[in-house]
């Protein structure tokens, strides 16, 4: 009895060993984060993107549009059959008149049967002064306008995956930056008390009451990080269409502190010029418009083809007549050919659409250059805002190393009782602005980066 007791009590703390081990693995894969990289989150960022696939549509109904204007210049082929009731009927005689003339008198009967029939057209155009050519061509650049567009909105969700991320990453340098200030604060704060305490001349309660005045700006500081760091974190999250129930972490925990080398102002005002995707659609679609005015402009003339016919009906309760002069619409079956043109005169629609056309070319042509214009003005602003925002984070990062340095020689000070606390007060609110400043320029200069590498029409990095 004993043996069996033992034995279901090793049989429970088995399983329930077990149950711990399943239970500890869960929650240590549910407690794993993925590590994804910048190049990883924009790779899913277009993976997942609404934007690219509204861009995808777009394409296909141009390339749908392109097919239909190639189709214009095939045969055309078509199809009709019928079929319904009608009276039977015998072949018709003629009755005399007078001895020369006389008249035709049908036989129908009484009786109802069907007929069927099939008409048969193919058509083919020879010559249309260039109405299927010039919709065929417009079409053709209208498929390369949307692949255009395609890449412009590819590049837009590179640029705010960027822009995402940089922010999450700065917002996390900013909760860093007020922890160490705080530490710096709490440091001050015990030296104070420590000299007041041995009754020191260069100590006294109120440096206290400013140095709590300070560590609330620093919490609040901190405060703004941590719902900046969760609000760019979440946005990332959507962009990049990581799941709900799973959260992620960077690789990289702060922006890179090395400059690029950047290239002439002139160089990337070219390389905009040359490779902007937007100022590539407007230019497709200007030619596209330029095809369309010639199209209209084709449809005053008139149109040569040739086409082929043949006719086949068949009705049961009539008999056959053959007559070179009369059709049997029911029982028949004939075929040919024939050349022809077509003509359409109107008085002013024709016109006023060859108007339409061509205004709307110049209105394309007109965009164009407004493009062109303006898209060197926002290549140098951001290639401008790169250099600033470049000598300005270098400038700061030395300020914060000096603003260090100040510190520690102000608790040494303090500590030797020839320096006061507001010495050390004044070196960690210059630590602190000096800090701040130099998170805000590093996070200007890498989305300076990004702009200048979006408006050269690029979704790479720089240079």
């Amino acid at each position: 009895m004993r043996g069996r007791v033992a034995l279901q009590q090793c049989l429970v703390q088995l399983l329930l060993c077990f149950f711990l081990i399943a239970v500890g693995y869960g929650v240590a894969k549910a407690s794993e984060q993925r590590v994804l990289t910048l190049d990883e989150m924009v790779e899913m960022a277009l993976a997942t993107s609404p934007e690219l696939k509204m861009a995808d549509q777009d394409l296909l109904v141009a390339k749908s549009d392109l097919l239909q204007a190639k189709g214009g210049q095939l045969p055309q082929v078509e199809f009709v059959g019928v079929t319904g009731p009608v009276c039977d009927a015998q072949v018709p005689t003629v009755q005399l008149v007078t001895p020369t003339t006389g008249v035709l008198v049908g036989h129908d009967e009484s009786s109802i049967n069907i007929f069927g029939r099939l008409d048969f057209a193919l058509t083919q155009p020879l010559y249309t002064f260039g109405k299927i050519s010039n919709r065929r061509d417009a079409a053709a650049l209208g498929v390369e306008a949307q692949q255009a567009g395609r890449v412009q909105r590819r590049n837009q969700v590179i640029l705010n995956t960027k822009e995402l991320y940089y922010a999450y990453l700065i917002a996390s340098q900013g909760k860093s930056a007020a922890s160490e200030a705080d530490d710096y604060i709490n440091d001050a704060s015990r030296r104070i008390k420590r000299l007041i305490e041995l009754h020191a001349k260069n100590a006294e309660p109120s440096d206290l009451y400013r140095l709590e005045a300070f560590a609330a700006q620093v919490r609040a500081f901190a405060a703004k990080a941590e719902s900046g760091s969760r609000t760019a974190y979440f946005a990332l999250k959507k962009a990049i269409g990581f799941p709900e129930d799973q959260d992620f972490r960077s690789k990289e925990t702060e922006l890179s502190r090395n400059p690029a080398s950047l290239q002439t102002e002139s160089e990337y005002v070219q390389r905009a010029l040359e490779n902007r995707p937007e100022i590539i659609q407007v230019k497709k679609g200007a030619d596209a418009r330029a095809k369309l005015a010639d199209a209209a402009k084709s449809d005053l003339y008139p149109s040569f083809f040739a086409a082929a016919v043949a006719s086949v009906a068949g009705a049961p309760g009539r008999e056959r007549f053959d007559n070179t002069y009369i059709t049997d619409e029911f029982n028949h079956a004939y075929g040919g050919f024939y050349a022809g043109a077509h003509w359409h005169f109107d008085f002013g629609i024709g016109q006023g659409r060859l108007d339409k056309a061509r205004a709307e070319y110049q209105k394309m042509r007109d965009t164009q250059e407004y493009a062109e214009r303006n898209v060197p003005v926002e290549v140098v602003k951001y290639y401008q805002d790169a250099v600033e925002a470049q000598k300005s984070y270098v400038a700061y990062q030395e300020a914060v190393v000096g603003a260090r340095r100040w510190i520690l020689a102000a608790f040494s000070n303090f500590d030797l009782g020839i320096g006061t606390a507001r010495d050390m007060l004044d070196a960690i609110d210059r630590y602190g602005k000096n800090q701040g400043d130099y998170l805000q320029a590093l996070y200007g200069y890498h989305v300076a980066l990004a702009r200048l590498d979006y408006a050269v029409g690029h979704g790479s990095e720089l240079p």
